[in-house]
């Protein structure tokens, strides 16, 4: 019986061990299949190179008649069938045939085990559009499949957007905030078109580059959600306004069937139940594009009240604190005083407008500097704006600045708040130029004493004075020069007066110096690219575009809108091209700081659509004052 038992114990020993030399040769195959043979002319099929153990250095064929529109996408897969482990990795590509015949694609490779392993060839019957229906019908079937997967996919990816408040004053702050929903992996977010935001004046909320995902439960079913826009929202028009929809597109990775693209396995169902949500050992990964679109949202603004208006309102919205300083309590005439004046607190401050000084008619004074620290985050816009005035004292003695007042409507108390400052005395002393006027403007004058002593004249070496018209006096030249200081006089009177009738004129000199302004916008847009600061950069481009029109069509900030500018630019007979071609620069200058990081090639393109608009813009409207 021993012996007998021990020759049978060899042979099964040898037996296992034959099987695991077969099994460990099998594990290292490299196969290469086809997701169906034959085809037809124009068709897209797949072809995957697959190992059930782990493969590196892999190296695709060439695919010679062939034409790859995408690969290879990786996919990886862990299959448990009684207690017996199974893992295979692919690699797939899909292509298309564009001509009839047959089509060898040769053998890949890779390592597996440390061993440089082949696949098996692959040989693909093409056969033409029209001697083919099954594959017609192959396509039919294909589409619809698509289109099934499309829409069970909108069930579980979604841009939603929505406000903190949905019925407000008007000027009263919203915060906006678009979401993207996801129960599946994304491979791409890509933003298509920005609300227009009719109706409002925004600020968008600066948000990182990269999106960042959190876990959120809606309705039992747990989603992946990222914020990928905020922005604050100030509504300049009573009425119900509407929240216009942002339109975007992604790229869903989901698992389908090899065999008949009809079937799927449910995508999120992979993704939440420990399936792998890109491959397993009976499907295909596919790339889904998804066109995604936010519901429209009203909100109901309501009018400021009536009643109780003081004169001073001028539209701020919000709560806010005045404050004002002078530089120095006595000065010297002609010598520059500087008087600040700080509002601070939350709401509308971009759209406050300066405040007007009452000064004593001796204290001329201009335009103020604006400085804006203003902080926009998911609690709203706030912080300070700031006004810088010059005050010229003409002449000498003691002078009242009375105080400032300045009204908001306060949306906590529900009604018009006015802040006062306090007054101000200037003592000036004469300082060394004293002033005259000379056609209503001050104009500062030197005083210069002339010595009257009588001196003889002598003449040596028996020269004689020259005649009338013999030297310099009496030539033309000596009364050229005679006339030439009352004609700069008179240029000089001339030239001041232009230049305050244009001073007091805001409006033209905003449309004088819209084109100089956005250069200098452009000229720092540029010094931002050079840096490589994108955020910066895609800001001051903005400022240039928006900022050119609102200047060059006198529109103020406050009703400034893609809408406000179509309308001004019909009203002055101005090219609808130029209007598509602006608008395109700008919305794809908000696409970019809203996409993935750009290339410094893309940020350069729209710098020079930017300065081209502009430039194209300008010759317009100077073709339009020459007819």
């Amino acid at each position: 019986m021993i012996r007998l038992l021990v020759p049978t114990l060899c042979i099964a020993t040898s037996l296992v061990s034959m099987l695991m030399t077969a099994f460990a040769v099998y594990s290292q195959e490299l196969t290469a299949s086809v997701s169906s043979n034959p085809v037809s002319v124009g068709e897209h099929f797949q072809i995957s190179f697959t190992s059930s153990a782990p493969m590196s250095n892999f190296k695709a064929p060439s695919f010679e008649g062939l034409s790859v529109l995408s690969g290879p996408i990786q996919s990886q897969s862990v299959r448990i069938v009684n207690g017996v482990m199974s893992q295979s990795v692919s690699y797939t590509y899909v292509v298309q045939a564009w001509s009839e015949g047959r089509v060898t694609i040769s053998p890949a490779s890779a390592e597996i085990s440390g061993k440089r392993v082949q696949s098996n060839s692959l040989t693909i019957q093409v056969l033409g559009k029209q001697s083919n229906q099954r594959s017609t019908h192959g396509k039919s079937d294909a589409l619809s499949a698509e289109g099934d997967l499309s829409k069970e996919l909108q069930k579980g990816v979604f841009l939603k957007a929505s406000v903190n408040k949905t019925s407000v004053v008007r000027g009263e702050q919203i915060i906006a905030t678009y979401k993207l929903y996801t129960r599946i992996t994304l491979t791409n977010y890509t933003p298509r078109k920005m609300p227009a935001l009719t109706g409002f004046w925004s600020q968008d909320i600066e948000s990182p580059q990269q999106l960042m995902f959190h876990d959120e439960l809606i309705n039992g079913q747990l989603f992946r959600v990222a914020a990928v826009k905020k922005t604050v929202l100030f509504p300049q028009q009573t009425g119900i306004l509407e929240l216009d929809p942002m339109e975007a597109e992604v790229v869903a990775r989901v698992n389908v069937g090899r065999e008949n693209t009809t079937q799927f396995r449910d995508p999120f169902d992979a993704f939440f139940h420990g399936g792998d949500p890109f491959a397993d050992a009976f499907g295909q990964v596919q790339d889904v594009r998804l066109p995604l679109r936010s519901p429209t949202i009203k909100i109901a603004v309501r009018p400021l009240p009536e009643t109780h208006i003081p004169a001073e309102f001028n539209g701020a919205v919000g709560t806010f604190s005045l404050e004002t300083d002078l530089s120095t309590r006595s000065t010297r005439t002609n010598e520059p005083v500087k008087f600040t004046v700080r509002i601070s607190g939350t709401g509308n401050l971009k759209l406050i407008d300066p405040i007007k000084l009452q000064l004593p008619p001796d204290i001329e004074t201009y335009e103020p500097s604006v400085k804006e620290n203003i902080d926009v985050s998911d609690n709203g816009a706030s912080g300070s704006k700031i006004f810088e005035y010059l005050l010229i004292p003409r002449f000498a003695g003691e002078y009242k600045i009375a105080p400032l007042t300045f009204a908001y409507y306060d949306l906590e108390k529900k009604r018009y708040i006015s802040l006062q400052s306090e007054e101000y005395t200037l003592n000036v002393e004469k300082g060394k130029d004293e002033s005259t006027i000379i056609g209503g403007k001050y104009v500062s004058k030197d005083v210069v004493g002339i010595n009257n002593d009588i001196r003889f004249i002598k003449l040596g070496n028996g020269k004689r004075l020259p005649r009338r018209g013999e030297g310099f006096y009496g030539s033309p030249a000596f009364f050229v020069a005679l006339i030439l200081p009352f004609m700069l006089f008179f240029g000089f009177i001339v030239y001041r007066r232009r230049d305050e009738q244009l001073r007091s004129n805001i409006n033209l000199m905003k449309t004088r110096f819209a084109t100089r302004v956005a250069t200098q916008r452009l000229k720092e847009a540029k010094t931002y690219l050079q840096a490589h600061q994108a955020d910066k950069f895609y800001e001051a481009i903005s400022k240039a575009l928006w900022g050119y029109m609102s200047d060059k069509l006198l529109i103020p900030p406050s009703s400034l809108s893609r809408e406000s500018i179509r309308t001004a630019l019909q009203e002055r007979m101005i090219d609808g091209t130029l209007y598509d071609t602006f608008n395109q620069t700008l919305d794809a200058c908000e696409f970019a700081r809203f996409a993935p990081a750009q290339s410094v090639g893309e940020m350069q393109k729209l710098y020079n659509d930017a300065a081209h608009v502009i430039a194209a813009l300008e010759e317009a409207f100077k073709k339009q004052r020459i007819h």
